[in-house]
């Protein structure tokens, strides 16, 4: 699955600057890798490979550890995190866990209504859509995650 940057200028999004730290990768002779891609156009976008693929890569680690604790795919090791989840803490429910992306979601979708009520231009509109889909199906997937922990906890 491709990482999203959102925020991009001009440079970056064209994949000619870093997205991290916005080196020049035309002006300087800096080495770069791809990392994601752009929102807006699905384009290819670049970041320095030392230090900031490097950064981005333990980031993704963090958050896919994170993500597969939420669901209890696997074990939280309390040593290799941190300590981040105290016992007891349902990772659901928290800011950063499904509830909260669901909020999130919600918000993006909202957001995009009232874009789309407002917009006619038709490169904008099918942005608008596309993410208003992407977005949706995430906050079914993760409403449907919510409702599942919340009937065992019932029980």
């Amino acid at each position: 699955m491709e990482r999203y940057f959102w925020h991009l200028n001009a440079r970056q999004a064209d994949g000619m600057a870093c997205v991290v730290c916005n080196a020049d990768f035309l002006g300087a002779k800096i080495t770069s890798v791809p990392v994601g891609r752009s929102p807006a156009d699905e384009s290819q976008v670049f970041a320095c490979k030392d230090p900031c693929a490097a950064v981005i890569a333990d980031e993704a680690a963090r958050m896919a550890k994170e993500m597969r604790a939420a669901v209890g795919a696997d074990e939280v090791d309390d040593e290799a995190d941190g300590g981040d989840l105290a016992d007891g803490d349902d990772p659901v429910f928290c800011v950063d866990g499904h509830f909260g992306s669901l909020l999130r979601d919600l918000r993006t979708l909202a957001g995009a209504e009232a874009l789309l009520a407002t917009s006619d231009d038709i490169p904008t509109l099918r942005f608008l859509l596309g993410l208003t889909a992407r977005h949706a199906e995430t906050a079914m997937m993760r409403a449907r995650l919510v409702l599942a922990r919340t009937k065992e906890g019932d029980g």
